[in-house]
């Protein structure tokens, strides 16, 4: 798995963590497959064996291993297009199911700190919902005992919602159909015990004992303007810093009042970069301090450049600092003014940073 996947998913885990607990109630008694269910299963079974066993398909799923999200989607529905999968959605469209979706994903696993489940997926409208447009998803669950990341196999579902209402809290509970350690039946509810649908997910073996296992689903397009979250996850590295304060000594005059509507974005190592605050920005006038305390792993440098948010003329840069390493001292906090030259504007701009090294040499 490459970082870009790893980070983006481990994005989404880390807002379904930061969300209130939830408490579920399982059903008192799981549901049994009725019959055109079962059918469709079997046939979704023969169709993944066909399409994952030949060499169109194996070249398929190497290829979304390096994928990010938005191409890793693209993906995945171009595969549930293939002539592999043409008999299952023909028997869709055929059967009188109270289903409202059919859902089809690559699930894979992620070690990032925490231990990461994730589908990355695409569901249509059949039944209720035949006609209806279809949606893209990425349902997230945490685990233990991930030593790597890797693609593991490939969930089907058949949901009571339409495409776009898949989305939210879910719990599942595995049926025993007596399938072996490849393909489990799991029947999926919402937190009162109200049944969702349920999943065929083939690869990855059993998970002994979990009677109850929690996901959250998020409706990709639905997340930020373009549908998908900025990073927020930061990968470990050898060195902790954190950015404890902001100091705005003069700002810069937009035409729309005294303050700027500031954030800014860093970058360690000329990896990913990230914005702070993700999705809004802290308001500052001359003589405003802003405790952002904003922590930075690194191995030698952190850029940071701040802006000042405009939505009419496009945001303006009134900060850019540069930290290495060997400026810091572990314990200690130092200042970093701004390497942006006002001198011939009509601006006197001037923010400063305090930066504090926490951690040295951790891994």
């Amino acid at each position: 798995m490459n970082d870009t996947l790893n980070t983006q998913i481990a994005n989404y885990a880390g807002a379904y963590q930061s969300m209130p607990p939830q408490n579920a109630s399982q059903p008192a008694t799981l549901p049994a497959l009725s019959d055109q269910e079962q059918q469709v299963f079997n046939e979704a079974q023969s169709a993944w064996e066909t399409f994952s066993n030949s060499e169109k398909g194996k070249a398929d799923l190497q290829a979304i291993s390096s994928m990010d999200v938005p191409e890793a989607k693209q993906a995945v529905a171009e595969i549930l297009n293939s002539s592999a999968f043409a008999k299952l959605i023909q028997l869709l469209n055929s059967l009188d199911l109270p289903a409202s979706s059919f859902s089809f994903g690559i699930t894979m696993e992620l070690e990032l700190i925490i231990g990461i489940e994730a589908v990355i997926g695409v569901a249509i409208g059949i039944g209720d919902s035949k006609g209806v447009s279809s949606s893209e998803f990425l349902t997230v669950g945490l685990t233990e005992g991930i030593d790597e990341g890797a693609l593991i196999g490939v969930q089907f579902g058949l949901w009571k919602n339409a495409p776009s209402d898949l989305g939210g809290y879910s719990w599942s509970s595995e049926l025993d159909l007596g399938l072996g350690a490849e393909a489990e039946v799991g029947i999926s509810y919402t937190a009162s015990g109200g049944i969702l649908g349920a999943t065929l997910t083939i690869g990855g073996g059993e998970e002994d004992g979990a009677d109850e296992e929690e996901s959250y689903t998020f409706i990709l397009g639905n997340q930020g303007g373009d549908g998908y979250l900025k990073p927020v996850y930061q990968p470990r590295k050898n060195n902790f810093l954190i950015i404890t304060s902001m100091k705005c000594d003069s700002t810069q005059s937009d035409g729309a009042g005294n303050a700027n509507e500031v954030y800014f974005t860093f970058q360690a190592d000329g990896d990913t970069l990230y914005h702070y605050p993700t999705y809004d920005y802290f308001s500052m006038q001359s003589g405003d301090t802003w405790n952002c305390g904003r922590s930075v792993w690194f191995n030698n440098t952190v850029q940071v450049n701040v802006y000042d948010e405009d939505d009419t003329s496009g945001d303006d840069s009134i900060g850019n600092f540069t930290i290495n390493l060997s400026d810091l001292t572990l314990g200690q906090t130092k200042t970093f003014n701004s390497t942006i030259d006002y001198s011939t504007t009509f601006d006197t701009v001037k923010y400063t940073i305090n930066v504090k090294l926490v951690a040295q040499n951790v891994q």
